[in-house]
C-alpha cells in the first residue's frame, strides 16, 4: 500500500479543504465546500473527474461516465436534451418504445434507415406523404397492393405501366379517354363483347 499524504484545511475564505495525495501514483484526491458549492475532483496524470455540486446544479465532469443499476429513471419537468459529438446508439434487449405526446421529428444529413427482420407497419389516423427525389416500390418476391376507395395515378409527364403481362378489370364501367390521339395496337387485338359500339 502506498503511502499517502492526507491534509484537512480549514480557511474562513476558502472553506473547508480535505486533500489526500498519492505521491506514488500520481494522484490527488480534493473535496472542497467553499459556502457555494461542493466540488469533488480525482485528477492524476491521465484525466482529471470532477463533481461539482450548488444549490440548484450538480455538474459532472469526466473523461468516461458509467452508470448502472437494476432500474433508472429520468424525469424532468422542463426542457431536456441529449447531444453526443460523436457516435450515439440507443440499444435494448427487449421492446423498445419511443413516444412523443405532440409533435415527433427525425431528421438526418445524411441517409436514414428504417429496418426489421419481420414486418414493419407504417399507420397514420390523418394524412400519410411519402416525398422523394425519386421513389422506388418493391416487393421482393411477393406482390406490391395499393387499396383505398380511390386510387389515383397521376404523372406530370407520363404514367408508364409496363410488364410481361398487364391486366385491367372492373366490375362496373371501364372508361378509357383521351383528348388527343388514342392508339391501341398489338401482334393480335381482340375485341368482344355481348355489345360493341364503335364510333
Amino acid at each position: 500500500m502506498p503511502k499517502l499524504i492526507c491534509t484537512i484545511e480549514m480557511d474562513k475564505e476558502k472553506g473547508l479543504i480535505l486533500t489526500t495525495e498519492d505521491k506514488d501514483g500520481k494522484i490527488l484526491q480534493t473535496v472542497t465546500m467553499n459556502g457555494e458549492s461542493i466540488t469533488l475532483q480525482v485528477k492524476g496524470n491521465d484525466a482529471t473527474s470532477t463533481v461539482v455540486q450548488k444549490q440548484d446544479s450538480v455538474t459532472v465532469t469526466c473523461k468516461s461516465f458509467v452508470l448502472k443499476a437494476e432500474t433508472i429513471e429520468v424525469t424532468s419537468s422542463k426542457t431536456s436534451s441529449w447531444k453526443s459529438d460523436d457516435t450515439f446508439a440507443l440499444e435494448s434487449t427487449k421492446a423498445f418504445t419511443l413516444t412523443s405526446g405532440d409533435t415527433l421529428t427525425q431528421k438526418a444529413k445524411a441517409d436514414a434507415s428504417l429496418s426489421s427482420e419481420k414486418a414493419v407497419a407504417l399507420k397514420a389516423t390523418a394524412k400519410f406523404s411519402v416525398e422523394g427525389e425519386k421513389v422506388d416500390v418493391e416487393g421482393k418476391t411477393g406482390p406490391v397492393a395499393l387499396k383505398a376507395p380511390t386510387v389515383k395515378l397521376e404523372g406530370t409527364k407520363d404514367v408508364v405501366l409496363e410488364a410481361p403481362m398487364v391486366k385491367v378489370t372492373a366490375e362496373a364501367l371501364l372508361a378509357l379517354k383521351t383528348d388527343g390521339m388514342a392508339e391501341l395496337k398489338g401482334g393480335m387485338t381482340t375485341v368482344g363483347g355481348s355489345m360493341v359500339n364503335v364510333g
